[in-house]
């Protein structure tokens, strides 16, 4: 049987990430988040819509993100095994080497869990299967993230600070090796590059690009 593979996967994708002089608060709350922030959406590309928003930007302390998930009504986290639930997860290559299918050391990959109302919610961050090498390992409390919930959806802002990226380097390296998967249980996945059942939680290869610009 030939599984179909998304026609995502054969394009590689890039898109510039504006920088931020003045780093968003970390609260829920997206109105600072304009339209020069929001990543493309990819999802059209295999015929499927978007369920959620997502905001991307940076400045020397980090990363940030933001997402808006529409038509979402409650949560379902499940922090025994973060990974089967709704939220946000995000992989990151600090080299963006394009031609690994393995990760190495600069890799990593983070999720976030949604909360039910106007509070600070969990993440974390998980090892790379069949990764070469590991990054740091960082603890949830190095994590911002805070979600703010409503009958007709979440809005979820997060920082992956600079210390937390193994080999991040704005001045040498501008080019980042990025992909990211929101769940809802009811909406299904959102990916913005391809989906199973191509390896995308741990092949770098077939991960989009994000270039840091002033």
């Amino acid at each position: 049987m030939n599984p179909e593979i998304p026609k995502r996967a054969f394009f590689i994708f890039a898109w510039q990430c504006p920088y931020r002089s003045d780093p968003p608060v970390i609260d829920g709350d997206l109105q600072d988040w304009d339209r020069r922030f929001r990543m493309p959406d990819l999802m059209a590309l295999d015929g499927r819509e978007a369920f959620a928003d997502v905001y991307a930007a940076w400045s020397e302390r980090g990363l940030y993100f933001a997402v808006n998930v529409r038509k979402a009504a409650g949560a379902n986290v499940d922090r025994r095994q973060p990974l089967q639930g709704d939220g946000m997860q995000i992989w990151l290559d600090t080299r963006n080497v394009r031609n690994a299918h393995r990760a190495s050391r600069y890799c990593h990959h983070f999720y976030f869990l949604p909360a039910t109302g106007r509070a600070k919610q969990g993440g974390g961050q998980t090892r790379i299967r069949r990764a070469r090498a590991h990054s740091r390992m960082c603890e949830s409390s190095e994590l911002p993230v805070a979600c703010d919930a409503s009958g007709t959806g979440y809005r979820m802002e997060v920082h992956l600070p600079a210390k937390a990226l193994t080999g991040f380097d704005p001045d040498e390296n501008s080019l980042l090796g990025f992909t990211y998967l929101l769940q809802d249980r009811r909406q299904g996945r959102q990916w913005w590059t391809a989906d199973e059942p191509l390896p995308v939680s741990y092949d770098p290869s077939l991960w989009g690009t994000i270039e840091l610009v002033k």
